[in-house]
């Protein structure tokens, strides 16, 4: 399972973040599909024993939903600093940071098992 959450925050994250960056798109579909997983994992947080039959399916679904609307953010924040500053220098960094930036939720995941312990 861990391995499975690290190979997602730190490959498939940073990945799918530069597949959505390079899109050129209008900015809304983007942040539908994010409002919508937020939604969606909530749906499954609070009536995972009625969708799912299995009782950690919904959590770890309900998760990889709120991830993965952390990435589309990613990529909204990353086409809304590149209109701020528009030279190329800025934008190869902003896509590194905002790159970076999905996988934050690893480090919170690695945080509470910590303290777990």
């Amino acid at each position: 399972m861990i391995l499975t959450l690290f190979l997602m925050a730190f490959v498939v994250g940073p990945a799918l973040f530069f597949a959505l960056d390079r899109m050129v798109s209008r900015h809304w579909p983007l942040a539908l599909i994010a409002f919508i997983l937020v939604l969606a994992s909530f749906v499954l947080r609070s009536d995972a024993r009625l969708v799912l039959s299995f009782e950690e399916t919904g959590a770890v679904l309900s998760v990889v939903f709120i991830w993965l609307a952390w990435v589309l953010v990613m990529a909204l924040v990353s086409r809304a600093l590149k209109q701020g500053f528009p030279s190329v220098r800025a934008g190869r960094l902003i896509r590194i940071a905002c790159a970076m930036g999905t996988t934050v939720p690893w480090f919170g995941f690695a945080a509470a098992q910590m303290m777990a312990r």
